[in-house]
């Protein structure tokens, strides 16, 4: 049951979590469905114009696509969990802990980009 103590302090964001959750995984999962779909047609527009350089450059693109996908991947896994472990620390006032996981999170990035 949603703690409806103080509403006047209930943000939008807040309001969603707090609602009917198939509307609250819908609303939440666009930006995501967005962001893998322009990825996707980035890649595929890639490949069109790689395939006028012939079939060993058309057959590289398609070999690097999971790599690139999975890459992709990592790093807004990397991004997107360091944002909320940020975002947690900062709630609980732990501007110390936000500093740290901010740290490691750059690093973590940096070294998943090497």
């Amino acid at each position: 049951m949603p703690n409806t103590s103080f509403p006047e302090i209930q943000t939008e964001g807040v309001k969603t979590l707090l609602g009917e959750p198939k509307r609250a995984i819908i609303k939440l999962a666009l930006p995501m469905i967005a962001a893998m779909s322009v990825q996707t047609i980035y890649t595929f527009v890639d490949a069109i114009w790689v395939s006028g350089l012939g079939a060993d450059a058309l057959s590289a693109v398609g070999f690097f696509f999971p790599f690139f996908f999975m890459t992709m991947a990592i790093a807004t896994g990397i991004g997107l969990g360091g944002g909320s472990a940020i975002s947690r620390r900062i709630g609980a006032r732990d501007k110390r802990g936000a500093d740290n996981v901010a740290v490691h999170t750059v690093v973590m990035m940096f070294l998943a980009a090497v």
